[in-house]
């Protein structure tokens, strides 16, 4: 049998507990309120940083570069849409002005193509590139091809190929643009890669070589 003085104190420890149950839910919502507040704050950060910010993107026609236009475009970004198949990226640009939004100031993309394994056109490519809004906020590196083979019936013109378009084609490009970077004081560049360069698939050499 409990006695009353023992009853007594469970109580005390009980109103005890519902006390500091009742001072530590501020706490805990006020940490929630701080940290929804940091991330609306970022969120709100980032949108208005996209908006009228210059994106570059390459291999924009399909995948993930198509999808970066999307977002991008939505957020009211001025888009240099870059490629190799002219007739794709039109399509794209009247997709995305199908698209257009009304609560954000969207802008027509521009469209230049060229070929990252050619050294001449990237030259090109990059005057034309910055003829277009004068400058370049963000430089998304994400055009590729790829090649499925077995190693030995590949021949070096193929695995040239692969290499000259998926990595110094996109070196030589960022090369190209980073005078009016550092001149400008800002920028970003951004490389769009594939989990080929870490893990080896069949009849993919000549690929996984290029992101690893």
């Amino acid at each position: 049998m409990v006695s009353a003085a023992t009853r007594k104190n469970l109580l005390k420890v009980r109103v005890m507990d519902f006390i500091t149950s009742i001072a530590i839910l501020p706490l805990l919502f006020g940490c929630v309120g701080i940290f929804s507040l940091f991330k609306l704050l970022q969120y709100m950060r980032m949108k208005a940083y996209i908006r009228n910010a210059v994106v570059i993107i390459t291999g924009a026609t399909s995948g993930l570069g198509r999808e970066c236009a999307r977002v991008f475009f939505a957020a009211g970004a001025k888009l240099v849409l870059c490629g190799r198949n002219r007739e794709a990226l039109e399509e794209l640009t009247r997709e995305l002005a199908a698209s257009r939004v009304t609560e954000v100031q969207t802008h027509k993309p521009y469209i230049v193509t060229f070929d990252l394994a050619d050294p001449g056109a990237i030259v090109a490519a990059t005057s034309e590139i910055l003829q277009c809004f004068g400058y370049v906020d963000v430089l998304i590196n994400n055009a590729g091809i790829s090649y499925r083979g077995a190693i030995i019936d590949t021949s070096t013109d193929v695995d040239k190929r692969v290499m000259e378009t998926n990595y110094f084609g996109p070196v030589a490009l960022t090369k190209a643009l980073l005078p009016s970077m550092i001149k400008r004081r800002h920028g970003h560049i951004v490389a769009i890669s594939s989990i080929q360069g870490k893990i080896s698939i069949p009849f993919r050499s000549a690929y996984s070589a290029t992101p690893s």
